[in-house]
């Protein structure tokens, strides 16, 4: 048995792929991109007004410039990020996941949806502080 050990010891440092003693960390989230922080409200291109499952985005002057449908009905958490020229909701229904989608607020089209459980190590960066942490 003891022959066996060194052996043992080998194989697993071959199988490592080196011999040293550092321990290689796993990858970490990428910190929030400035761009996807929430926008200072004094630099807001457009503003929000909550409407029952959705938005209406408001121009400087408080004139409705689209309306934004959600894709489940009740609004969890929103935000507007680029200056305001983007909106991303959380949305959630009765049962099932919750849904994170980013908007432009000028044409109101979804340019991406994504579920919490999609958003791994702070990817995609627009949705990291939508989804629940994991344990």
């Amino acid at each position: 048995m003891k022959r066996f050990l060194p052996l043992v010891w080998i194989g697993a440092a071959a199988l490592a792929g080196c011999g040293s003693h550092e321990i290689a960390e796993g990858p970490k989230p990428p910190p929030a991109a400035k761009e996807w922080a929430t926008a200072d409200p004094d630099d807001l291109k457009y503003e929000a007004k909550e409407i029952p499952g959705g938005f209406e985005i408001l121009d400087d002057e408080g004139r409705v410039i689209s309306r934004i449908r959600s894709a489940l009905p009740v609004i969890e958490r929103w935000a507007l990020v680029k200056n305001g020229e983007q909106i991303i909701v959380r949305s959630s229904g009765l049962e099932g996941p919750a849904k994170i989608q980013l908007f432009d607020c000028r044409s109101a089209i979804c340019r991406a949806t994504v579920t919490p459980d999609q958003v791994i190590d702070g990817r995609p960066a627009w949705a990291a502080s939508f989804a629940e942490p994991r344990l």
